[in-house]
């Protein structure tokens, strides 16, 4: 196990932004044969109700610089102070550059600021702290700004009801500082490599790519998208959509998850009285309270009403939890709180936070800004810009 501990670096702020759109499982009862019970019986068993997600054409980045840009507002940043950016996402808006660099120019941050993204799933934020303090404990950087944002119901299949009703959208953005007090986190870090295909997009970069100014390519190409295979659980998928096998990530989540939570709370001297909540990756109430079970917590310091509400934004669903239960506790006390991200990978990572009177912005709606780039307006900037036409 990776222990670490950090004396020097505080949390000071956390915003979430998740889409306005919301989905409601009791309209989806087409997909349950009209059947009330049965909804009822998979919220309770679950605790699938309600998500929000995104219009088609809003990428992971919308999101996650809707969020920078209220922290920076509400906190009253000084753009200039933020020696470094840190994006965590799985689905950057281009292959090259770093999506990092397009957030930078957008925020107007400065031109001393390094940005980096960083491809990462479910524990993603965690990774990001981690990473963030490293940066500020070794004296290189007094303010880090990360972000970490992600668009997991995007061309999912409404008709997939192993998917479709757990992932919603959403944006996070942490603000990382230098403290002259001290101030403790404690980290652990595990990764299980050897199961890394339980959770993957098989077809999804260059390890099987496509020329498709290639006839044979474009063929087999438009083959494998348009003949989809049918999985044992009778839900249809093509090799470039999202893969996941439950049962091996189930086994993992019951069985290192919670030996890293302990671990990490053993490290750090705590108890589980020092806690004002277990905040734990939303997957769906069934692992939640299962983790917390096993860790020994009680199930009403274990919450799931982040999953309940906006479903599970992967990268985003302990912020979203913090921000949905713990808002007024952080903001007007400090408080200790413990999280747990786990997922891709498979990794799990574990960190124990002291949130002092932070800035806290609860769970805010996205909303498109003036200049939104729809899909058409890109594709039109970018053929004038190829053809020498763009002013």
């Amino acid at each position: 196990m990776s222990l670490s501990k950090f004396e020097h670096v505080k949390v000071t702020g956390i915003s979430t932004v998740v889409p306005e759109k919301e989905i409601n499982i009791y309209d989806e009862a087409q997909y349950y044969d009209n059947n009330i019970k049965k909804i009822d019986r998979m919220r309770k068993m679950v605790g699938f109700w309600k998500r929000r997600v995104v219009d088609y054409d809003v990428t992971p980045s919308d999101l996650g610089i809707q969020a920078a840009e209220i922290l920076i507002k509400e906190m009253n940043i000084d753009k200039l102070s933020i020696d470094a950016l840190v994006y965590m996402c799985q689905k950057p808006d281009f292959q090259a550059p770093a999506t990092s660099f397009y957030i930078h120019n957008k925020l107007g941050l400065s031109q001393q600021c390094a940005v980096f993204d960083v491809n990462q799933g479910c524990p993603a934020w965690i990774y990001g702290l981690w990473l963030s303090s490293q940066m500020i404990e070794a004296g290189t950087c007094k303010k880090v700004l990360l972000i970490a944002a992600d668009t997991p119901s995007t061309g999912m299949d409404p008709a997939d009801r192993i998917s479709a009703p757990v992932f919603g959208d959403g944006g996070t953005a942490t603000l990382i500082e230098w403290s002259d007090k001290k101030v403790e986190s404690f980290y652990n870090i595990e990764t299980v490599s050897k199961d890394y295909e339980a959770i993957m997009t098989p077809v999804s970069g260059q390890r099987c790519k496509f020329n498709l100014g290639k006839t044979e390519d474009y063929k087999l190409f438009h083959d494998l998208l348009t003949n989809p295979i049918e999985t044992p659980f009778g839900n249809k998928l093509t090799v470039f959509n999202g893969y996941m096998d439950g049962i091996a990530v189930f086994n993992f989540t019951i069985s290192v998850v919670p030996e890293n939570i302990k671990e990490l709370m053993k490290y750090a001297s705590m108890k589980y009285n020092d806690f004002i909540g277990l905040c734990l990756h939303q997957a769906n109430k069934q692992i939640i309270q299962a983790v917390g079970d096993a860790v020994g917590f009680e199930r009403e310091k274990v919450p799931y009403a982040a999953f309940e509400n906006y479903g599970n934004n992967t990268m985003c669903s302990i912020p979203t939890t913090i921000n949905h239960v713990y808002s007024e506790e952080i903001t007007g006390q400090s408080s200790k709180v413990i999280c747990s991200g786990f997922g891709n990978g498979l990794a799990c990572a574990s960190v124990i936070l002291e949130l002092d009177h932070i800035y806290s912005s609860g769970i805010v709606n996205y909303k498109k800004p003036d200049d939104f780039m729809t899909r058409e307006k890109y594709l039109d900037y970018w053929k004038n810009k190829l053809s020498g036409n763009n002013n």
